[in-house]
C-alpha cells in the first residue's frame, strides 16, 4: 500500500523549539486550556476535569476545561493549530485522533501536533444479544467466514478507533462483517440489547451494566491478557489470534512549544498518575493506568496514524 505523503512526517521527531531554562522558569505564564471535543459529563470531559485538578498546583496556574464537541475532535485540532505553539492550549483526546489525519476538513498534519501523553487505555470488547447461539468469538468468526458480509455489527462512527480495531481484527481472523455506524457508544449499546444488530463493538466497563442484566453476551476482549472484572472473557490472543488493540485517552498540543516547557507540562502530568485520587479515578472507571510521555506517545500516534490509513485504504476510503 502507498502511504500517504502527509503521513511519512508523523515518523520524524517532532521539533519542539527552545530548551532554554527561561522557558521552564515562565512556563505557564496564563491559565493553561484543556479543550474537550465531547459534552460535559463525557468520560473524556471526566478525564480532562480530573488531570487538571492534579496539575493546576504544580504548574502554578488554573487549569480550565473548555467543551468543543462535535466532528470526533476535527474543529477542536484545526482551532489549535490556528492558536500559538506556547503550550498554553491544549486538547484532551482519544485514539480516534489518528482517524481524523487526511479527512476532508483537517487542516493539520500530523507535523503539527504534539503528544504530550498518553494517560490511560481501555481495550474494546465484541458482544452479542444474549438470544444468539454464540457462545464465544471462533462461533461467530467462523459463522461470519461462511457468509462473508451477512454478520452486521455496530459501532461507534462510519470512521474512529472502534471501525479501525474491528477491522483489523476480521483482517487478522479472516471474515467479513458488515459495519453498522451509530452516532456514539451508548446508541451501539442500546441496538444490541434491543437485539436490533447481530453484534457489537464497544468497551468492556460500558458493557458491564448490559452483560450483568443478561442482555448482551460478551465474546472476546483485545486486551494482551484477561481483565479483572471479567475473568471469565478470553483475549483475542487466546482464541488464537496475535492482536491486541486499545482505545486511549491522552493530552496533544501544537508542536513547536519550548522543550523546557513541554518537559515542566508532561513532568506535571506523570506526577499526577502516581497519586492516590487517580488510582481512584481509574478503579472507579475501570480504566488502565497507560501512562507515556510525550516521546513514546508521538511513535505511538504515527503507529496508530499508519493503522488506520490501511483500514482506509483497505475500505476505499481514500486520504487527501
Amino acid at each position: 500500500m502507498r502511504i500517504p505523503a502527509f503521513l511519512t512526517l508523523a515518523l520524524a521527531t517532532v521539533w519542539v523549539g527552545d530548551n532554554s531554562a527561561n522557558a521552564q522558569a515562565t512556563y505557564p505564564s496564563k491559565p493553561i486550556v484543556i479543550q474537550v471535543f465531547t459534552s460535559p459529563g463525557s468520560p473524556v470531559d471526566f478525564y480532562a476535569r480530573i488531570l487538571a485538578r492534579l496539575i493546576a498546583p504544580d504548574l502554578g496556574q488554573n487549569v480550565i476545561v473548555e467543551n468543543r464537541p462535535g466532528g470526533s475532535g476535527m474543529p477542536m485540532i484545526n482551532a489549535m493549530v490556528r492558536a500559538p505553539a506556547d503550550g498554553h492550549l491544549l486538547a484532551a483526546t482519544t485514539v480516534t485522533l489518528a482517524t481524523l489525519f487526511g479527512e476532508q476538513n483537517a487542516n493539520f498534519r500530523p507535523a503539527d501536533l504534539q503528544m504530550i501523553a498518553r494517560s490511560q487505555i481501555d481495550p474494546f470488547a465484541i458482544v452479542v444479544h444474549s438470544s444468539t447461539p454464540f457462545r464465544n468469538i471462533k462461533q461467530l468468526v467462523e459463522f461470519a467466514k461462511k457468509r462473508p458480509g451477512y454478520v452486521n455489527l455496530g459501532g461507534p462512527l462510519p470512521m474512529s478507533s472502534h471501525r479501525v480495531a474491528f477491522e483489523l481484527f476480521a483482517d487478522t481472523a479472516g471474515f467479513k462483517a458488515t459495519w453498522i455506524p451509530y452516532q456514539g457508544g451508548g446508541q451501539v449499546l442500546t441496538a444490541i440489547a434491543g437485539g436490533q444488530i447481530d453484534a457489537a463493538h464497544t468497551n468492556p466497563g460500558n458493557a458491564k451494566p448490559f452483560l450483568i442484566s443478561g442482555r448482551i453476551r460478551m465474546l472476546a476482549v483485545s486486551s494482551e491478557k484477561r481483565l479483572a472484572d471479567f475473568p471469565d472473557i478470553p483475549t483475542y490472543r487466546e482464541s488464537g489470534w496475535d492482536l491486541a488493540r486499545y482505545n486511549w485517552r491522552g493530552i496533544v498540543a501544537k508542536s513547536g512549544m519550548p522543550r523546557a516547557a513541554l518537559d515542566k507540562l508532561s513532568a506535571a502530568i506523570e506526577k499526577a498518575h502516581k497519586s492516590d485520587e487517580w488510582k481512584k479515578y481509574l478503579d472507579d472507571t475501570a480504566q488502565i493506568d497507560g501512562y507515556l510521555g510525550p516521546d513514546a506517545a508521538n511513535k505511538l500516534l504515527a503507529l496508530e496514524i499508519a493503522d488506520a490509513q490501511g483500514v482506509k485504504a483497505r475500505l476505499g476510503i481514500d486520504a487527501k
